[in-house]
């Protein structure tokens, strides 16, 4: 898989839309068959496919759907994410509670239907033929809000305490290591 950088540019090269600045209102997880795709509640809409009597038409929402392949990319991209990307991925309703009223940057990526997507942010893309036009929408840039970051130093000490728990739930200290 390409980096982020070099999936960007070459998303931007073909067409896809940068939008920055987007406030997350809030966030809910849904399982999907081989992903956990991520419903992130807007500030202010985009553009995007709203469905209306069974039909599919361009407009406008506050409600977009990114996987959870490119969040934990640039989760794990970031100095003061990385270290939580693979406890955040295993247990995506994390995300809820860390991506609340976090700013991001969104690339919108086009496909027509009938024609076969593969995510450029998953290592191993499944194929996936849309059975009518969509916009696919990319986190690449997350600034967390004060409640995610309060979240996410709540995970740090978590997880350093359990580096020390002894299997009992004992947490010992041994100063030598330290």
């Amino acid at each position: 898989m390409q980096n982020v950088q070099e999936v960007v540019r070459t998303l931007l090269k073909n067409g896809a839309k940068r939008i920055d600045n987007i406030v997350v209102k809030g966030v809910t997880v849904a399982r999907k068959e081989n992903y956990d795709r991520l419903s992130l509640s807007l500030a202010k809409p985009v553009r995007g496919f709203v469905q209306e009597d069974g039909t599919y038409t361009e407009g406008e929402t506050r409600v977009i759907f990114v996987s959870t392949f490119s969040v934990g990319a640039i989760l794990g991209d970031n100095e003061d994410t990385a270290f939580a990307k693979r406890k955040l991925l295993a247990r995506p309703k994390l995300l809820e509670l860390v991506l609340s009223y976090a700013k991001i940057d969104i690339i919108q990526e086009e496909v027509k239907a009938n024609e076969e997507y593969k995510n450029p942010f998953a290592t191993d893309p499944e194929p996936w033929i849309p059975d009518h036009d969509t916009i696919i929408n990319h986190v690449i840039n997350i600034e967390l809000g004060r409640r995610g970051l309060r979240q996410l130093d709540k995970l740090e000490d978590r997880m350093f305490n359990d580096a020390y728990d002894d299997g009992n739930g004992n947490v010992t200290s041994n100063e030598e290591e330290l």
